[in-house]
C-alpha cells in the first residue's frame, strides 16, 4: 500500500486546492483515493467564483467538473444572460464580459438615447447600437471577490465600427477611460457617490478605432473571430477582492469633433498575459 492511501480526504483536498486545476488532474494517478477527492463536486468548486452554482442555469451540468470544463472550453452565461464567464483550464483563472443589459450607458443623441439589438455573432441576445452620437458615457461595476485573487487584470472595450472604412486614412474618435475601486463601506446616505475609494484611479485616452499610419496612441485591434474589435482600457492588479467594486468607464471626450458610430458588446475583464521568448506566461504577484 503506497503512503498516500492513507491521507484523510480532507487534507488530501486542502493540499490539491492550493495547486491548479492542470495538477488535479495529473494527481489522480497517485491513487484511488487522490483519484476520489480530483474528481468530486467539492474539489473543482474550489476552482470557481463564489456562488457560481447559484448563477449558472440549474440542470445544465451534472457535475462541478463538467461545468468547469465546459467555461476552460468557452463561456457560459449567467442567470441575467448579460454576464459571462470564462476560465482559463490550467490555471483556472476567470474572465468576465459584463454585456450590453449589464452596462449603465447614457448617449446625447436625437430621437433616441440609444437602442439594443439582437447580434447574430455576440455571445449575447442583444447588444447596443450607438448610432451617430456626439457624446456617450458608458459603465460597468464588478464585485472584486468573482475575479481571481492576487491577478492582474486588463480591461477591455469590445465594440464594433458601423462600417470598416471609417477606420481607413481617417483620424478615430477618442474616449477616456477610467478604472475606480470602492472598498464596499458607505457613509450615510448610502448613494454610489457615498462609498469610499481607495487606490489610484487609472485614467488613458484610447482611440475607437484601427490605428492610422499618421497617428500614436492606443488603439483598437481586431479579436480573432474578427466579427468585434476591442480596445485596451487599463490593468489592475485584484488582491483578495473581499468587498471591493470595480467601476469601469469610457467617456467620449468633451469638445471633439467626433461622431461615435459604433456596435458595444461589452466590457471585459482577463488575467494579463505577458510574452516571453515568445511564450504566453500569465502575469501573478
Amino acid at each position: 500500500m503506497d503512503r498516500f492511501s492513507n491521507l484523510p480526504k480532507d487534507l488530501i483536498s486542502e493540499i490539491l486546492s492550493r495547486t491548479s486545476p492542470r495538477d488535479v488532474c495529473r494527481s489522480s494517478v497517485i491513487s484511488r483515493r487522490f483519484n476520489s477527492v480530483a474528481n468530486s463536486d467539492d474539489m473543482w468548486g474550489k476552482f470557481l467564483p463564489p456562488d457560481i452554482s447559484k448563477m449558472v442555469y440549474q440542470g445544465v451540468f451534472t457535475t462541478t467538473k463538467e461545468l468547469y470544463f465546459c467555461l476552460a472550453n468557452s463561456f457560459v452565461l449567467l442567470d441575467n444572460r448579460a454576464l459571462s464567464l470564462a476560465l482559463n483550464k490550467a490555471s483556472g483563472e476567470r474572465s468576465f464580459m459584463l454585456g450590453t443589459r449589464e452596462l449603465a450607458i447614457e448617449c446625447r443623441s436625437y430621437p433616441v438615447n440609444w437602442t439594443c439589438l439582437s447580434w447574430l455573432h455576440s455571445r449575447f441576445s442583444e447588444v447596443a447600437d450607438l448610432e451617430r452620437v456626439p457624446w456617450f458615457d458608458i459603465t460597468g461595476k464588478i464585485e472584486a471577490r468573482l475575479l481571481s485573487p492576487q491577478t492582474t487584470y486588463v480591461v477591455y472595450f469590445v465594440f464594433r465600427l458601423r462600417s470598416r472604412l471609417c477606420t481607413l486614412g481617417l483620424i478615430p474618435p477618442k474616449a477616456k477611460a477610467s478604472i475606480r475601486f470602492f472598498d464596499g463601506e458607505r457613509r450615510d446616505g448610502g448613494g454610489d457617490g457615498d462609498r469610499h475609494g481607495h487606490g489610484n484611479e487609472i485614467t488613458n485616452i484610447v482611440s475607437l478605432g484601427v490605428q492610422p499610419s499618421h497617428s500614436d496612441g492606443q488603439f483598437a485591434r481586431y479579436r480573432e473571430d474578427d466579427e468585434w474589435m476591442e480596445i485596451e482600457l487599463g490593468e489592475f492588479f485584484n488582491g483578495q477582492g473581499d468587498t471591493s467594486e470595480i467601476e469601469m468607464r469610457l467617456t467620449a471626450v468633451e469638445g471633439g469633433h467626433w461622431s461615435y458610430d459604433i456596435f458595444v458588446e461589452g466590457i471585459e475583464l482577463r488575467p494579463k498575459v505577458i510574452k516571453i521568448l515568445n511564450k504566453s506566461v500569465r502575469l501573478f504577484r
